[in-house]
């Protein structure tokens, strides 16, 4: 389990992207703004991530997943509905997140490591699914449960730098905050990308959504 664990690339991919963001604020080279909404952009594009990669599924299973109480059928139907419900629902919860980051915290950053910063989170998730597509290729993934998973890395990320943004009045107690970021943003990768296990068994149980 430790070995497959240390020979993921994506780790130390996340690993190196939130020390340089975190060496950066301790040099006082970037604001507390800068590194809110970094991780802000981030979770989009995890949340992108997962949405190409339903749009994509050719094979996965609906065990167990059911809309307004009913089982759902493999269907063309089924996997649009799916995939619109999670493009709206993700969409409308992070345009109230960035009204809500507007208001709180001025949008003073640093555009270069922003971006940067940005553009190699995102190289990372690709290279996350493309391994997952790759590694996986017995898999048929749940659907329901892919709806569903890129909420379970980005909240307790944002809890963790959120609290750090309005509890953070001191540089040091902001750095404990960004270190507690870094420690859920990779224990999350491990769960959800289940790095421990030789293959994902495909048999996780989705939770039912209404629609």
């Amino acid at each position: 389990m430790l070995k497959r664990i240390f020979l993921d690339p994506i780790i130390y991919f996340l690993l190196g992207i939130n020390v340089a963001l975190l060496l950066a604020y301790y040099q006082g080279v970037i604001s507390v703004e800068t590194i809110i909404y970094t991780y802000y952009f981030q979770s989009l594009a995890i949340g992108l991530s997962y949405y190409i990669q339903m749009l994509t599924l050719t094979d996965y299973s609906v065990e167990g997943f059911k809309i307004n109480g009913v089982q759902a059928e493999k269907s063309p139907k089924t996997k649009g509905c799916t995939t619109t419900f999670f493009l709206f629902h993700f969409g409308f919860f992070h345009l109230g997140y960035l009204i809500f980051l507007l208001v709180s915290f001025k949008f003073n950053v640093d555009s270069t490591f922003l971006w940067s910063s940005v553009i190699a989170f995102a190289i990372g998730e690709c290279i996350a699914v493309f391994r997952r597509r790759v590694e996986n290729t017995d898999e048929k993934p749940n659907i329901g449960t892919l709806m569903f998973t890129p909420y379970l890395r980005i909240i307790p990320m944002h809890i963790f730098i959120l609290a750090g943004g309005f509890l953070g009045h001191t540089e040091k107690t902001f750095i404990i905050f960004i270190l507690l970021k870094i420690i859920s943003d990779i224990l999350m990768h491990i769960v959800v990308n289940k790095t421990y296990k030789a293959k994902a068994t495909g048999t996780e149980q989705p939770p039912i959504i209404q629609l």
